[in-house]
This record gives C-alpha cells, sequence and structure tokens, in this order.
C-alpha cells in the first residue's frame, strides 16, 4: 500500500472480481459445468475471462 493508505471499497471490489472472473474461466474449461456449450466455444471464452482476470489484477495492482 502507497504511502500507508487503506484498502477501499473500490480496491475490495476489483480484487475480488479478479478472483471472480479467473475462477469462472477455470469452472468453463476444466469442468462439466458449462457442458451444454460446445467445447471449443467453452475453451474461447476460458482463455478471453482468464486473459481479463489477469488485466484487472494488473490494473488493481498499479493502483495499489
Amino acid at each position: 500500500m502507497k504511502d500507508g493508505k487503506k484498502l477501499s471499497p473500490k480496491m475490495i471490489f476489483g480484487i475480488f472480481m479478479v478472483f471472480f472472473y479467473l475462477c469462472i474461466a477455470v469452472l468453463m474449461v476444466f469442468t462439466p459445468l458449462f457442458e451444454g456449450l460446445n467445447w471449443i466455444l467453452r475453451v474461447i471464452i476460458g482463455i478471453l475471462l482468464f486473459m481479463y482476470g489477469i488485466f484487472r489484477a494488473i490494473r488493481a495492482w498499479r493502483e495499489f
């Protein structure tokens, strides 16, 4: 934390969303939970969600 700042609600929500996107990406690709979708589509969506989660993590880290 820069200069002893406390975690703001915005920062806590941002961290939660990073974990949310990463978990949904893993569930999308590695579990049969979304087996109603085509396998290729599941992998593509999972990769996009994972990349977006990493992007949000980098943005949250820079604000931290």
